[in-house]
């Protein structure tokens, strides 16, 4: 590996502030990752993340993946990476005012302002996962598959299975007694 550093104090070619380069090799543990510029490899370097306070991101960049590569008084070595460069291998996922996130796996969670629309779309195999006290939804919800719960199914107004009422539905055979009732009508 070549660092580049510079000759004596005070002399570096600002060319070297900002440069681009390719992402080689990344260290998640570590949250670290080479670069190559040119011909050269930094050492392990910081990448800028959208957010590091009390409210943090994490959003590793890839191997290949094209950055900018900031660097203080021109030291390859207190460099850090700005991400998010689109290039042939990495283009960019959209044309529209659309936002989106594509994963690896071909997992694409996207919002469109204009139609008011927010999408998850999973690969085949996929779970979504929320855990909370209280889960609310205003607004109608359609599913199309089973559902399975292990609690209280609590309704304030009906609930129909089958095009049957809970609430309304009449019962045939009923006799007096203590006999059983035949099946909902």
């Amino acid at each position: 590996m070549v660092i580049r550093t510079r000759t004596d104090e005070g002399d570096f070619d600002p060319a070297e502030l900002i440069q681009i380069g390719v992402v080689q090799a990344v260290d998640l543990s570590a949250a670290r990752c080479t670069v190559a510029v040119g011909g050269i490899e930094s050492p392990p370097l910081r990448w800028i993340e959208s957010r590091m306070g009390l409210t943090r991101s994490w959003s590793p960049p890839s191997e290949g993946e094209q950055v900018l590569l900031l660097c203080m008084d021109g030291e390859l070595a207190s460099g850090v990476i700005l991400r998010g460069i689109p290039s042939d291998a990495f283009l960019p996922i959209g044309d529209s005012i659309e936002e989106a996130i594509l994963f690896p796996d071909g997992a694409r969670i996207a919002y469109d302002p204009e139609a008011h629309r927010l999408t998850a779309h999973l690969p085949g195999g996929s779970t979504i996962d929320v855990t909370a006290d209280t889960v609310n939804i205003a607004g109608d919800v359609a599913i199309d598959g089973s559902v399975s719960v292990t609690g209280t199914v609590t309704a304030d107004d009906d609930v129909i299975g089958g095009g049957k009422s809970l609430k309304t539905h009449k019962h045939s055979a009923v006799q007096p007694g203590s006999g059983q009732s035949g099946a909902p009508v």
